[in-house]
């Protein structure tokens, strides 16, 4: 199986020899969406570990391996900062400032894990 075959790349006949189709319209192209943690990871892996991005992007996978680590990035986030709140209490709940602070105190914290244990790992 070629490279191409993987891909899912067409092949069109001519004159006896099997070409790729290499264009492709605008119609089947659909947008990925990476999201803010997988646009960092794409920033550090190009400056960091060149060779696999360069690998990533001559396969194709880059846009999909991005969008992933987005993904399983904000999971981590969002059990990490509600760990945090259920073991950090408010005093009083009625204080929008105080719940203010803890929330961002949270997202904080669990951002900074975040960009520590997902984003900036080679993957």
């Amino acid at each position: 199986m070629t490279t191409f075959e993987r891909l899912g790349i067409e092949y069109k006949e001519i004159d006896g020899l099997l070409y790729p189709v290499l264009s492709v319209s605008e119609e089947t192209v659909k947008p990925i969406h990476i999201g803010k943690y997988g646009r960092m990871w794409i920033d550090f892996i190009k400056t960091e570990h060149p060779g696999r991005y360069r690998n990533l992007v001559r396969f194709g996978r880059l846009w999909n391996k991005a969008a992933e680590i987005d993904e399983e990035a904000h999971e981590l986030l969002e059990t990490i900062e509600n760990k945090w709140l259920n073991s950090h209490k408010p005093k009083n709940r009625q204080s929008f400032w105080e719940m203010y602070q803890l929330r961002t105190q949270a997202r904080m914290m669990a951002e900074e894990a975040v960009l520590h244990q997902m984003i900036r790992q080679y993957h």
